[in-house]
C-alpha cells in the first residue's frame, strides 16, 4: 500500500466518490483549474500514487480515509465542512450525479431522483447501489418504467427548475 502525506490525505478526504476513475478525474480537474502551485503539486503527486493502485486498492484507500481521517484543525473550507458532515452523519454515499453536478443546471433537466437499484437487470447502476440522477422528462419516464418493472425503487424526487430543487415532500430535504 502507498503512503500519503497529510496534505494528500486531506485532499482524498474531500473527494466526492470512492472509485479510482472518479477520484482521478476530480483531482485532474482540480489540477487544471487551481492557481495555487503548492496545491497543484500536492494533487499531481497524489494522482501519480492513485494511478499506481488497482481499482479495489484505490477504493479501499479512499473509503478508509473518508471514514477514519480527522482534520488536524477545524474545517475551514466548504469542501472540508461537507466532508466532515458526511463523515459525522455516517451518510451513505450516492452513486450517479453529485448534488452540484452540471446536469442539475441543464435547462432540459426537470427531475432529480434518489433510488436504490434492486435488480441486476436494471438499465443503470449495480444491484445494491443507491444513486442520484438529474433527468429530463424522457429520462424520468424511463426511471418510472424501471420502477414498475422492479428494477429500481425511487426513494426521493424533486422537480428541478434552473438548478433549484423543489422536493415533493418537505421532510425529504
Amino acid at each position: 500500500m502507498i503512503t500519503l502525506t497529510e496534505d494528500e490525505k486531506k485532499m482524498v478526504f474531500q473527494l466526492e466518490g470512492c472509485h479510482r476513475y472518479d477520484a482521478i478525474q476530480e483531482i485532474a480537474v482540480f489540477c487544471w483549474y487551481t492557481r495555487d502551485h503548492d496545491k497543484r503539486n500536492i494533487a499531481e503527486n497524489l494522482l501519480k500514487k492513485l494511478r499506481e493502485l488497482s481499482e479495489n486498492d484505490c477504493r479501499e484507500l479512499i473509503c478508509d480515509i473518508q471514514k477514519n481521517y480527522h482534520l488536524p484543525q477545524k474545517a475551514r473550507t466548504v469542501g472540508e465542512m461537507i466532508a466532515v458532515a458526511r463523515q459525522e452523519s455516517g451518510a451513505r454515499k450516492l452513486e450517479g450525479h453529485d448534488i452540484m453536478a452540471l446536469e442539475r443546471f441543464d435547462p432540459e433537466v426537470k427531475h432529480m431522483i434518489i433510488f436504490d437499484v434492486l435488480s441486476r437487470e436494471s438499465p443503470i447502476g449495480d444491484k445494491g447501489h443507491r444513486m442520484r440522477l438529474f433527468l429530463t422528462e424522457a429520462g424520468y419516464k424511463k426511471a418510472l418504467e424501471s420502477q414498475d418493472r422492479s428494477f429500481i425503487q425511487i426513494l426521493n424526487h424533486a422537480k428541478v427548475s434552473q438548478g433549484h430543487l423543489q422536493y415533493d415532500r418537505k421532510e425529504c430535504r
